[in-house]
């Protein structure tokens, strides 16, 4: 009788916290939010032969690339070219989709997409507001884990082009010297090369025209004055044949107004 008694008084005394249970509603797990897509770009130039990367300084992360986002009625590439030209002020001459990669942060998921540009140092001014910095890719910090990552492959990749294309085109004036291409080489690269060996390289490698003018600097003898080859652009080299298509039938109805 006891023993009931005592099974009595416990269930009685659970009662109240079962019906506190019971009307306490279940947890639903929350749905996460979409991935965020940013688009990070990496834009470089020369200044004098020095190479530059451009970035934004004094983020809430620091040093950065510049981002942008891409809109509803765009392609990734336009979108990059728009924030290229949104940052610094002009059209890049060149421009490459590197990879894709997603993030997770304390406050957001964010799929990006990076991309390389090449600018002329004359092409153009930029914006007047201040928030675009040029500094030497040597000695750069860059304090976020994703944009140093998406600098140090942009920088790899363009020393890489650097071997097998003539992607210099989009750093140098229309006309230089031998000796100018084989100083961008070296500030590009990091590293001399051997004087004889790049020119015999790069005058048998068709790229080159010679345009039968020279240019004089101080008491040095004349210096002769070479072009690329325009059917040698960057158009010719990783861009499968559709690919190439679709982009010439883009630029022809962009030309064409339609």
């Amino acid at each position: 009788m006891a023993a009931l008694k005592s099974i009595f008084q416990a269930s009685h005394s659970l009662a109240p916290h079962r019906e506190h249970m019971e009307s306490t509603p279940l947890a639903i797990p929350m749905t996460p939010a979409q991935p965020q897509l940013t688009i990070i770009a990496a834009p470089f130039r020369l200044r004098g032969f020095d190479l530059e990367v451009g970035h934004r300084a004094n983020t809430r992360f620091g040093t950065t690339l510049i981002t942008g986002h891409p809109g509803f009625d765009e392609s990734l590439d336009e979108s990059a070219r728009r924030t290229f030209l949104q940052w610094i002020g002009c059209d890049a001459q060149y421009i490459e989709q590197l990879y894709t990669l997603s993030t997770e942060r304390v406050d957001k998921r964010e799929v990006a997409v990076s991309f390389i540009a090449l600018f002329r140092q004359d092409a153009c001014v930029g914006p007047s507001d201040n928030r675009m910095h040029w500094s030497l890719v040597d000695g750069l910090e860059i304090q976020d884990d994703i944009h140093r990552m998406v600098f140090d492959y942009a920088l790899l990749r363009l020393r890489a082009k650097f071997g097998y294309t003539n992607i210099a085109f989009h750093l140098l004036p229309e006309s230089f010297t031998l000796s100018e291409l084989q100083q961008t080489y070296e500030h590009v690269l990091g590293h001399p090369v051997d004087k004889r060996n790049f020119r015999r390289r790069m005058t048998a490698s068709g790229t080159l025209i010679n345009t039968n003018e020279v240019r004089r600097d101080g008491s040095h003898r004349p210096a002769a004055l070479f072009e690329f080859a325009t059917q040698d652009d960057h158009a010719a080299y990783l861009t499968p044949s559709w690919a190439a298509a679709t982009f010439s039938h883009r630029r022809d109805e962009s030309d064409s107004g339609t």
